[in-house]
């Protein structure tokens, strides 16, 4: 089992019109340990916005690579790993969108993903779930500077506390509801590696 741990930073919340403005993936092991770190800008082709949260202009995209270039490299990443992100639905969201406007619909499925928001609610006390209460609660003193390969390593320290609590069987519950009513159940790893196995490999297919 290894880990394509994800982080995006974008212009906005919302999928269907806001874009990728950067994006890392840190490939780990099933101890939660690092194997590779890539990360890079990415063009959106429109105003950055939101700059006061993650500090990026649309000067510092002026020679990043756009999306379309990354598909290869993102696809080497994620594909036949489990994809791991902290509210992982919305990274999901953003590249299946990225991914279709670019003519390669890969369409990554939420079963294939675990989530280290929703896995809080069984590994660690009662709290907020945002990145910065969790790695507090965790006891990881790793800063949170909502830029994508640091926010990726934040994540993946919390998936290696996670794997290590239901090694030594520390659960703070065995299930959960989050705030939309879903529910929440521990060992979501394992049921994400069953799913990545079923999932047929797909071929590259970029615009010419």
């Amino acid at each position: 089992m290894e880990f394509a741990v994800v982080d995006l930073e974008t212009t906005g919340l919302d999928a269907r019109v806001d874009r990728i403005i950067e994006i890392a993936i840190i490939i780990a092991d099933n101890d939660g340990d690092v194997v590779q770190r890539w990360s890079s800008l990415v063009q959106p082709h429109r105003p950055v916005d939101a700059t006061h949260i993650h500090g990026l202009t649309d000067e510092d995209l002026t020679d990043a690579p756009s999306f379309h270039d990354l598909i290869p490299t993102i696809h080497e990443l994620i594909t036949g790993r489990v994809f791991v992100a902290h509210n992982v639905r919305f990274d999901l969201d953003f590249l299946n969108a990225e991914f279709e406007r670019n003519g390669f619909p890969l369409d990554l499925p939420r079963e294939i993903g675990v989530c280290t928001m929703e896995q809080s609610y069984i590994y660690l006390p009662e709290g907020r779930h945002n990145l910065v209460a969790c790695l507090e609660r965790a006891g990881i003193a790793r800063p949170v500077h909502h830029r994508s390969l640091g926010d990726a390593e934040c994540a993946r320290e919390l998936l290696r506390f996670y794997l290590y609590a239901e090694e030594t069987r520390q659960r703070y519950m065995h299930v959960a509801t989050n705030r939309f009513g879903d529910e929440i159940l521990p060992l979501e790893w394992e049921r994400a590696t069953r799913a990545v196995g079923t999932q047929a490999p797909r071929p590259i297919r970029t615009r010419s």
